[in-house]
């Protein structure tokens, strides 16, 4: 989780690869920075760019939103999946 937060999101937060743009929107970095105010600076990439120009890759809020809710509950289902089939 350290590699993903700290270096492969801000990478995947500017850079606009073409045939990745999929998987770069459903990284729950890159859906948080998107749901924060414009003029705050993103993570470890300073200033959120000029007004109405933002240097984030294409999202809109209803992306973000679905994206931070899709890790929450499969991380949740996954979790609650393992407490009930561990070995006591």
């Amino acid at each position: 989780m350290i590699v993903l937060e700290v270096i492969l999101t801000p990478i995947f937060l500017r850079a606009r690869i073409a045939h990745m743009i999929n998987f770069q929107r459903s990284i729950v970095g890159v859906a948080t920075d998107h749901l924060g105010p414009s003029a705050m600076p993103v993570a470890l990439g300073g200033g959120g760019g000029p007004p109405g120009h933002s240097l984030l890759i294409p999202e809109t809020r209803t992306e973000a939103i679905v994206v931070v809710v899709a890790w929450l509950a499969v991380w949740t289902v996954l979790g609650a999946w393992r407490m009930a089939t561990r070995d006591a």
